[in-house]
């Protein structure tokens, strides 16, 4: 809980800011309102490979702190930067490709020219965006996440400001509307990488983790973090993609009330699943720390309890949902029929929630071991199979159940996910991974009878020793 707690406030800043700047964006109108959560959603597809790729710091990062060899930590990491200025590069391809895609997506043209100046702009922010998630993994792997969040804080406070200044024309800025929101959101970022590498090169860190001396490229260890981070960027971005679809072709095909009770469920589940996003990313840096001080009962633990945790969150969640009935979904809106439609969604989303909450926690638990691939292969199989091709058919097969068939079919889906990554992880071929490159035994020699390495705590020495 003191690694999850801090990388859980860190995610809800991070939602914040993106409410902060719908609030702020939408007094400048519909159209603008209009045009911010769509481009919105297209960065964040775009972001969403980057975000998986830098997972690999966090693993590797992790597993070396448990071995007590903090130069590979920060060597690591600067692969990491490395590999963040190669994509933020790489992702300016598709600034001449914007203006088409948001053509062909049919919105009017005084709302698409919004949306395009909106992404473009974003695209210039990918870079810092990635560059301060491997930092801030660093920390997370070194488990030191509250330097992560202070970071946000900073990063947050001052979007409001250059908000205020770059929307509205505050300070004396021109106004900029639309696009003064985009510059202010890549500016933040930029801000969150400053904070969080201010605090990465100082002395006291230099003298732990060699920073100042680690920068330069090597080959055999970027190697390394593609192999394990490429297969989880596929998987954030198919992940998301996939969801997309089936927001924009499965919900959208039943119109516009089942499509704003849809995203009236899918709000308050954002709430819900955002601490166990953060238990999750909690999880994975605890079981890399553990398979490196050669604990792999360790690791099992932190991966059941973090599971357990969250599963005993969203169940009290579910019960104040229960006893407030409509209530809350009454506050975002006035239509009867809205109301109703995403109640029932909700009802659905509350056990669907729990086995989303399993799935995210064991795919985070294997990829703090290094086992990355085979949740990239089984999540979008998974996905084409059952969320869409199965919401389709129950969208068919009961078309009077609007879009409470799709969502059932999403229910199987984070379902099968969850036991698949639960198995993954019990019965697995990780115990005998390493995701480092060194030799490691396997889990029965660990647990068995392996000496406890020398700089674990008195606590842990004593109790691998009885062991």
């Amino acid at each position: 809980m003191l690694l999850a707690g801090p990388i859980i406030a860190t995610m809800v800043s991070r939602t914040a800011m993106g409410i902060v700047d719908f609030v702020m964006v939408s007094q400048l109108g519909t159209e603008a309102q209009a045009a911010i959560v769509p481009a919105g959603i297209t960065l964040f597809t775009v972001i969403a490979f980057g975000m998986g790729v830098m997972t690999a710091v966090n693993t590797l990062v992790a597993q070396h702190a448990g071995r007590d060899e903090p130069h590979q930590c920060a060597s690591y990491t600067w692969q990491g930067l490395w590999l963040s200025a190669v994509l933020g590069v790489g992702s300016l391809v598709l600034w001449p490709a914007v203006p088409w895609l948001f053509e062909v997506s049919g919105h009017e043209p005084s709302v698409a020219a919004l949306e395009v100046v909106y992404v473009q702009i974003g695209l210039l922010g990918i870079g810092p965006i990635l560059a301060a998630m491997a930092v801030a993994n660093f920390f997370n792997g070194i488990h030191r996440p509250m330097i992560g969040l202070w970071a946000t804080l900073i990063s947050n406070a001052f979007n409001v400001v250059a908000n205020y200044a770059l929307i509205f024309g505050g300070f004396g800025f021109p106004a900029m509307g639309v696009e003064g929101a985009a510059w202010a959101t890549t500016l933040a970022s930029v801000v969150n990488l400053l904070a969080l590498v201010l605090w990465w090169v100082r002395p006291a860190m230099h003298r732990t983790y060699d920073v100042w001396r680690q920068w330069r490229f090597h080959a055999k260890r970027m190697r390394r973090t593609l192999r394990l981070g490429l297969p989880a960027g596929f998987h954030f971005a198919a992940d998301i993609a996939t969801f997309a679809a089936f927001t924009l072709w499965l919900i959208g095909r039943f119109g516009t009330t089942e499509l704003a009770a849809h995203n009236i469920a899918l709000k308050f589940f954002e709430v819900a699943i955002i601490p166990c996003a953060g238990m999750g990313v909690a999880v994975a840096s605890a079981v890399g720390r553990s398979i490196g001080q050669k604990r792999l009962d360790r690791a099992r633990r932190f991966a059941h309890w973090g599971n357990g945790m969250g599963l005993l969150y969203l169940i009290a969640l579910s019960g104040v949902y229960l006893v407030v009935d409509k209530a809350l979904i009454g506050l975002l809106t006035d239509d009867g029929a809205v109301a109703t439609r995403a109640w029932h969604l909700l009802c659905v989303a509350m056990l669907f929630q729990c086995f989303d909450c399993t799935q995210m926690i064991y795919a985070n638990a294997l990829r703090g071991a290094g086992d990355t691939l085979w949740p990239a292969i089984v999540t979008p199989i998974a996905a084409l199979s059952l969320m869409l091709g199965g919401g389709y058919g129950l969208a068919v097969w009961w078309p009077a159940g609007g879009a409470i068939g799709p969502w059932l079919a999403l229910t199987v889906y984070v379902l099968v996910l969850s036991v698949c990554f639960v198995l993954r992880f019990t019965h697995g071929p990780w115990e005998t991974m390493d995701a480092t490159g060194a030799a490691r035994p396997g889990a029965a020699a660990d647990d068995a009878g392996a000496s406890p390495p020398p700089h674990m705590d008195p606590e842990s020495q004593r109790t691998c020793s009885a062991t």
